[in-house]
């Protein structure tokens, strides 16, 4: 997908009809669009959310969307026309989205009301020349750039960094599957266990005898309650994530208000590294379990070490275990009929009889290699029971420190919380006391899922009783039988299409999370590495001499915003990798980036970094960006890639207190619009 051209008609600054073209060839791959804060960028971001999927990320909705002056010049009561178009090519087809959304003037007020819905259109000009209409636009669109994945091509940079939080690790997950076409899969199965095998189920247990039967009813009352238990979880998880939400946006408003901005961000750097200890935490937790399940009985085993190792040495000594002699080196002296001192060995001799003697004693090659085996790992033993102290010890520890660490944090972020709440700022106080409503909110979901989750383990227990139970019930006739081997082999198959989402999944994971940690360690300019966790966080480590992979808890505010702008850049690269592939369950893309602000947030060594890798983003990738971040190394780097330019205009009331006019700034009388300028009207 590339697109070709936006249309922007009386859609939020632009006034009347706005045109942006667009190149689509491989080297001039990038188009950069100038404006001051204020003059649209954030505008025509959302004019590519709203024309594909009507909805904006604006704070107010879609309900401030039409142009003021578009507004003011209809007449009271009248009809005022929003009109959005957006042309692009994908795979050989030019397709042509619009929407369009008419507002009827509330009397002699600047006050308009939508007339009904947004009505979107797609049509094409397919690889034939056809021209074709679409029956069911959203569905299309869906189809050629799913909804969901539109925060990874449409985005804001300056606020890009949250995908480095443990909270995101839901998106990713999320993008992962939506993208790679995990989701064919899940349907797979989500299709066989609620419908197949419930059908099959039913069907069994009309066929079946009393005592199959009630198990079958007890499988299907648990498997209810399995789903009852899981939507309460799924429930809590997306109530928990829109606290999260709403929490981040709290942030950002905080980190607009000067007074308060530097507490703001240093709660943010805490609130970052709490996540990561906590999840350090729980890494240490699960390693330690594991070790403790491999050899944790050493701890158990010092004497018994010491009395086997005794008893083999004895029988060592007496000869008796390993013998000196193996038997395979005595089969062969019979087989050859001498001694090793030449005397013969005939049948029926008494210095055969003597060496078929020592045969009997001596050791088989199974015998010898399992006492070889045995008393190595016993010397091994004492060494090991030593080295699994020392690694609980050195948990131990690491974990003590961890622990005293987040009593500091959770001080400080009491501290930070109580100085907000008793701000002499209204509004400072106002969404503290809602953040730490949120806060409340997101522990009792937390509580509600880590319930669901427990719940859940239970019935699957109790579950996997009755499948034994089952398993020993005879059928008790020709039909009943059949039943069950339905039952039995739709069972089977999602078991299996469950394990292969499993793996498609971990799969795609890794191969994502190499590519990320290739396209960050180029960029970033430390010593550190990133990857996707099985948990998919996105995670930082690095080094340490004599102690080996630390996770990075606190990172700056560029670090996160590099790592998460590594992670888009590596999804769009394997989607494009995927689609050439055509394999049977990776569906993948071809898909621009287009960015707000990618450089906000960033010194100049990383700006100049992040540039150098933009043209190598995406196939089209499109830009907006201030004066102050169009930098003369952004634009070095930037500059032979650069197809199409241009400038924002703001048309500014003049009541805004600013009289002077400029590049980017004009003073008027009337409400405020932007133009756009071909072109890159310097700084």
């Amino acid at each position: 997908m590339r697109i070709k051209r936006l249309l922007l008609r009386n859609f939020r600054q632009f006034y009347g009809d706005c045109v942006l073209s667009f190149e689509i060839d491989d080297q001039s791959r990038i188009t950069v669009i100038h404006g001051e804060n204020g003059a649209g960028k954030t505008s025509l971001l959302n004019a590519f959310k709203w024309v594909l999927y009507g909805r904006t990320d604006f704070d107010t909705g879609e309900q401030t969307i039409l142009n003021e002056l578009a507004l003011s010049e209809t007449a009271p009561d009248g009809i005022a026309e929003l009109f959005l178009e957006l042309e692009f090519e994908h795979e050989g087809s030019i397709y042509t989205v619009s929407r369009k959304q008419e507002y009827r003037r509330v009397g002699d007020s600047l006050d308009a009301e939508p007339i009904g819905k947004s009505v979107p259109s797609v049509t094409w000009v397919d690889t034939s020349g056809k021209f074709q209409r679409s029956q069911n636009p959203s569905s299309q669109i869906n189809q050629l750039i799913p909804e969901k994945l539109h925060s990874y091509f449409f985005f804001n940079g300056e606020r890009i960094e949250k995908l480095a939080n443990v909270s995101a690790a839901g998106e990713i997950q999320n993008a992962i599957r939506t993208l790679m076409g995990l989701e064919i899969v899940e349907r797979a199965s989500d299709h066989l266990g609620r419908l197949v095998i419930k059908d099959f189920r039913r069907e069994a247990s009309e066929t079946a005898s009393s005592d199959y039967r009630e198990l079958l009813v007890r499988q299907e009352k648990i498997l209810q309650d399995v789903e009852e238990q899981k939507s309460i979880r799924s429930l809590a998880e997306k109530n928990r994530a829109g606290y999260q939400g709403e929490i981040d946006a709290i942030n950002a408003a905080y980190e607009e208000i000067s007074e308060v901005k530097a507490k703001a961000e240093r709660r943010r750097a805490l609130e970052d590294e709490n996540g990561g200890l906590k999840a350090d935490l729980e890494d240490l937790r699960k390693a330690r379990m594991e070790l403790i399940s491999q050899v944790g009985a050493l701890a158990f085993l010092p004497e018994s070490i010491s009395r086997v190792s005794e008893k083999l040495e004895d029988c060592r000594r007496r000869g008796e275990l390993p013998y000196k002699i193996r038997r395979t080196f005595v089969d062969d002296l019979l087989h050859a009929g001498t001694c090793i001192c030449g005397s013969p060995l005939d049948e029926g001799s008494s210095a055969r009889h003597s060496v078929e003697a020592y045969r009997d004693r001596a050791t088989g090659e199974d015998l010898e290699a399992a006492f070889t085996e045995t008393v190595s790992n016993l010397r091994a033993m004492p060494r090991e029971r030593e080295r699994l102290y020392k690694q609980i010890k050195s948990w131990a520890a690491k974990e003590s420190d961890y622990r005293e660490r987040l009593k500091a944090i959770s001080e400080e972020l009491d501290e930070i919380s109580g100085t907000l709440g008793a701000s002499d700022i209204e509004d400072v106080k106002r969404l503290e006391e809602r953040r730490k409503e949120l806060g409340r909110l997101q522990a009792d979901e937390l509580v509600a899922i880590a319930r669901a989750s427990d719940e859940i383990k239970q019935y699957e227990d109790e579950l996997s009783g009755i499948k034994k139970e089952i398993e020993k019930v005879k059928s008790k006739s020709e039909k009943e039988d059949v039943a069950r081997q339905r039952l039995e082999f739709a069972e089977e198959c999602k078991r299996l299409v469950d394990q292969l989402h499993e793996a498609l999944a971990e799969e795609t994971r890794k191969r994502l999370s190499e590519r990320v940690n290739d396209t960050f360690r180029a960029i970033l300019r430390k010593d550190f590495y990133a990857e996707i966790d099985p948990d998919y966080t996105l995670k930082i480590f690095k080094d340490l001499p004599g102690i080996g992979k630390q996770l990075v808890s606190e990172k700056s505010t560029g670090e996160n915003q590099v790592i998460s702008l590594s992670f888009i850049a590596s999804l769009v690269s394997l989607a494009k990798e995927r689609k050439q592939a055509k394999g049977a369950f990776f569906k993948g893309g071809v898909f621009p980036i287009i960015m707000d602000s990618p450089f906000g947030a960033l010194d100049r060594e990383y700006r100049e970094k992040i540039a150098e890798h933009i043209p190598q983003l995406a196939d089209q990738v499109i830009i907006f960006a201030s004066n102050s971040q169009w930098s003369d190394e952004v634009d070095q780097k930037c500059r032979p890639y650069i197809g199409k330019e241009y400038s924002l205009v703001y048309h500014a009331p003049k009541s805004a207190g600013r009289e002077e006019d400029d590049s980017y700034v004009k003073r008027t009388d009337g409400p405020e619009f932007t133009k756009i300028e071909e072109g890159y009207l310097g700084r």
